[in-house]
C-alpha cells in the first residue's frame, strides 16, 4: 500500500473468508525503523497519533462466505523521508471437532493458519529517489541517497566482454530484487569492475516499471 505524494492518505484492505470457518481477526500496525539495514526493528504503538498511521477495526468476526474491509489512515503531515510500516492480519479460529469412533482408533484434525503482513510506505510530498553507484574490481555497490524507497526486482548482473559488435554481451546472472529504502545499499558481488545491473525500477505502485541499467 503506497500513500504517494499529494494523494488522499487512505485507502482499504479486503479480507475474504473462503472457508466453512468463523474466523476472528486481529490487525496490529507496526512501524519498521531504519528498514532495510542491520538495526531493522518493528516497532507498536498504541496511539495513532504518535504512530502515524490509523488501522481500523482492529479486531473483527469473518463468518464463512464473509468479506470486510480494513481501513488504513496515513496521519502524517510534513514528512521530510519515508515512513514505512507492517500491518498485520492474523486469523484464528475456534475449536476443531473430529469424529472419534474409538478410543484406538481417533480421527486427527489439523488446522494450518497464515497471518499475512501488508506493507505501508507513507512519502513525503517530495518524494525523490537517487542511486548512486560505486564500482570495484569486484563489487558493484548500489545506494539510495534520496528521501523515498523505490525496488529494483528482475535483476540481472552483467559483464561485457570487449566489443566485437554492437549486442556482444555475455550471459547475464539474476539477482533477484531489492528494495532500496532511503540511505541504505546494495552490494552485489561482480566478475569484473565492468558488470552491469540490469533490472526494472518502480518507484510508486501506481505507476508503471521501466528498464535501467546501472551504473
Amino acid at each position: 500500500m503506497d500513500f504517494e505524494p499529494n494523494i488522499t492518505p487512505r485507502a482499504d484492505v479486503i479480507i475474504r473468508n473462503e472457508s466453512k470457518d468463523r474466523y476472528y481477526i486481529t490487525v496490529a500496525p507496526s512501524e519498521i525503523v531504519n528498514p532495510g539495514t542491520a538495526t531493522e526493528k518493528r516497532v507498536e504503538e498504541a496511539d495513532p497519533d504518535k504512530l502515524g498511521l490509523l488501522v481500523t477495526p482492529n479486531r473483527l468476526i469473518l463468518e464463512p462466505g464473509g468479506m470486510r474491509s480494513i481501513r488504513i489512515v496515513s496521519l502524517n503531515n510534513a514528512l521530510t523521508s519515508d515512513r514505512i510500516y507492517r500491518v498485520r492480519i492474523s486469523p484464528q479460529v475456534g475449536d476443531i471437532e473430529t469424529t472419534q469412533s474409538n478410543v484406538a482408533n481417533r480421527d486427527m484434525a489439523i488446522k494450518l493458519l497464515a497471518a499475512y503482513d501488508v506493507l505501508v510506505t507513507a512519502r513525503p510530498n517530495d518524494a525523490k529517489a537517487h542511486l548512486v553507484t560505486t564500482q570495484g574490481d569486484k563489487t558493484l555497490v548500489i545506494r539510495n541517497d534520496g528521501n523515498t524507497n523505490l525496488l529494483l526486482f528482475d535483476g540481472e548482473l552483467c559483464a561485457t566482454q570487449p566489443a566485437k559488435s554492437k549486442n556482444d554481451t555475455t550471459a547475464c546472472q539474476g539477482v533477484g530484487s531489492h528494495r532500496m529504502y532511503p540511505g541504505t545499499s546494495w552490494e552485489l558481488k561482480t566478475g569484473s569492475s565492468t558488470d552491469t545491473l540490469h533490472a526494472r525500477q518502480r518507484l510508486y505502485a501506481s505507476t508503471e516499471p521501466k528498464s535501467v541499467v546501472l551504473p
